[in-house]
């Protein structure tokens, strides 16, 4: 704990200043406007306090038959106007408030979804991302959009006491005095509180991420089927409420010696707030002092004290959110180990025409938290617009060799040179726009067919006859045409009114997306997993006129589609073993000839 806590002073002036940075580009004016209204609040109570000590006397005047009654009316209007402008000054206050923590949050929640989508691939392999995304995430609803409220109204406790002082110091030095030292013990014991709280909260992390998985896997559509089949409920439920009173036990642990401190703090409060109002009585009386000056006084002293309340937890507070801010800008500012330090400017850009093809020298690559390499000492050669298949048993690291290829793992050693070209010299935005892919596990977005392709390239969502085209190309006409809207009906079980489809006809939209991309290089990893035979059987006739002009990579368990491929490369344990054509394969009697013989074997 003393190691994590050892530079929070610096963290928390570092991320303070940040966020507030961040709030003032989020809106200038509204920032400004929150501001002023701040400080006009806080100077409020002193005034209000001199027209009561006024009103006091007056009225002390009026009993005494010296003044008339309709003389305290003008104090009285005083009071009621300061009253009503206050009132009207904190609701405007928390309105804009409101209006600042809405900008600030969607600039928040703009930069963690910009620095997410640009994190290498190879960190999501990682446990220690998700618990930094974790911590991210929480600052936005936690602590993001309190920071600047709280800076505020610490300014504005603090402008009030200093008013107070002033007021004060035409009376007494030392009730000034007084009044200064009660701050400090408030403002080191809730400071203390606020450090244990952020330390119990990035100690629980992982734990609160298994929490959320497991509640997911109770209530998520996708693993309904499984947990009733294994009759997994229970179990799962056990485990979940068994972290869930762990994370609670220590949490009444903090807020157990948190009450302890703060009940030790208010009992030495009141009894300070005792002895000065009898300090202030023993004033008045020795200076021969007014009843308006003593009511004056003892306002000070109580409001001082409630003030000095609100100032130390508005401060202790701030001090933990910005230490959990601190998360936030952690996330934003990793660097990414992958990402090449030059200036896209100066890298290759790529547009897809090959003239030499592609060659593979030596890549080996490892996970982060793997000890043992995916791929090893791997080498080849692939000429343009060929059709490669990459076949293998599971875990040979098929789909890892063309993550490698298109550019998702730039973390690999050796080399992939397109055209001469490294791949990590070339642009990643310009070389992933020439890349169109099917991933095994893709996507099934919640809207559209419409959007559904039309998100392969979104520049040419307009494309409605480009759309069509890549549909029949797919086999996913017939799909759109059974929908009840076509290509405007809502698929999936998200949302209201959605129309689910099978894995086999969302398969035919993800492949429809990635030939509406029209890109020279198309990955397909196991294209046909879920559709029926005579669906496979159709695509793959299409398969020619599909990649004429292209360089195609083809990821298939089934061995019988690898005949239409120029080149196959087959992998073993992360090792090339043999590479060729279907027929040259066939006839070497190995690795690729033991796996066809094996499949064939079930359809005799």
């Amino acid at each position: 704990m003393s190691a994590l806590m050892s530079n929070k002073h610096f963290m928390t002036a570092q991320a303070l200043k940040r966020t507030v940075l961040l709030t003032w580009h989020s809106s200038p004016w509204l920032f400004l406007l929150l501001l002023l209204l701040k400080i006009a609040s806080a100077i409020a109570p002193s005034i209000q306090i001199y027209f009561t000590k006024v009103l006091t006397d007056t009225v002390s005047a009026v009993l005494a038959g010296s003044n008339p009654v309709k003389s305290v009316l003008p104090y009285l209007a005083c009071i009621f106007i300061i009253g009503l402008v206050s009132v009207a000054m904190e609701l405007a206050a928390q309105y804009i408030t409101l209006l600042l923590q809405q900008k600030t949050g969607c600039t928040m929640e703009t930069l963690l979804a910009r620095k997410s989508v640009s994190i290498p691939l190879s960190r999501l392999d990682q446990a220690i991302y998700y618990d930094q995304l974790q911590r991210a995430r929480s600052t936005i609803s936690y602590s993001g959009s309190r920071v600047v409220d709280q800076l505020f109204s610490a300014g504005q406790s603090i402008l009030t006491l200093i008013s107070f002082i002033v007021l004060l110091s035409h009376f007494n030095g030392l009730l000034t005095l007084a009044m200064l030292l009660v701050v400090l013990p408030a403002l080191l014991v809730n400071v203390k509180i606020g450090q244990w709280k952020f330390v119990l909260l990035r100690f629980q992390t992982p734990f609160t991420r298994r929490l959320q998985y497991l509640f997911d896997l109770l209530t998520n559509r996708a693993s309904a089927k499984e947990i009733r089949i294994y009759n997994l409920g229970q179990t799962l439920m056990q485990e979940w409420s068994s972290i869930y009173w762990k994370n609670a036990s220590e949490q009444r642990k903090v807020e157990l010696r948190s009450i302890k401190a703060r009940t030790a703090l208010e009992s030495m409060q009141s009894l300070l707030g005792f002895l000065f109002a009898l300090y202030a009585v023993w004033i008045c009386a020795g200076k021969g002092l007014t009843i308006g000056h003593y009511v004056a006084i003892y306002q000070v002293l109580v409001s001082a004290q409630n003030q000095w309340k609100m100032l130390a937890f508005y401060l202790s507070s701030l001090y933990e959110d910005a230490l959990i801010m601190n998360e936030f800008y952690v996330f934003l500012d990793t660097e990414d180990t992958e990402t090449d330090l030059r200036s896209p400017v100066s890298m290759h850009k790529f547009n897809g025409h090959l003239m030499q093809g592609i060659a593979v020298k030596n890549l080996s690559f490892r996970y982060p938290t793997s000890p043992a390499p995916v791929l090893k000492n791997i080498t080849f050669t692939i000429k343009p617009n060929q059709t490669v298949a990459i076949v293998g048993e599971n875990g040979s690291g098929k789909s890892t060799l063309v993550n490698c290829l298109i550019g998702l793992y730039r973390n690999y050693a050796g080399r992939i040179e397109y055209d001469g070209v490294e791949l990590k010299e070339i642009d990643p935005s310009s070389f992933h726009e020439q890349v169109a892919v099917v991933f095994q596990d893709f996507l099934r977005f919640q809207s559209t067919p419409k959007e559904n392709i039309g998100y392969g390239d979104v520049n040419r969502l307009s494309d409605f006859a480009a759309m069509e085209t890549a549909a029949a190309r797919s086999g996913a006409s017939e799909v759109i045409d059974s929908l009840p809207a076509r290509f405007d009906t809502l698929l999936g079980p998200a949302f209201e009114g959605g129309t689910e489809l099978s894995v086999g006809q969302w398969q035919k939209l993800a492949l429809a997306r990635s030939f509406f991309k029209n890109s020279p290089i198309i990955v397909l990893d196991e294209p046909t997993a879920s559709m029926d035979p005579l669906a496979e059987e159709a695509l793959f006739r299409k398969f020619a006129e599909l990649s004429e002009g292209k360089m195609t990579f083809l990821i298939s368990h089934r061995l019988g589609s690898c005949r239409i491929a120029d080149h196959i490369l087959v992998l073993k344990d992360g090792e090339l073993v043999e590479q060729g054509n279907h027929d040259e394969l066939l006839k070497l009697g190995g690795e690729y000839s033991r796996m066809y013989r094996a499949q064939a074997e079930w359809y005799k």
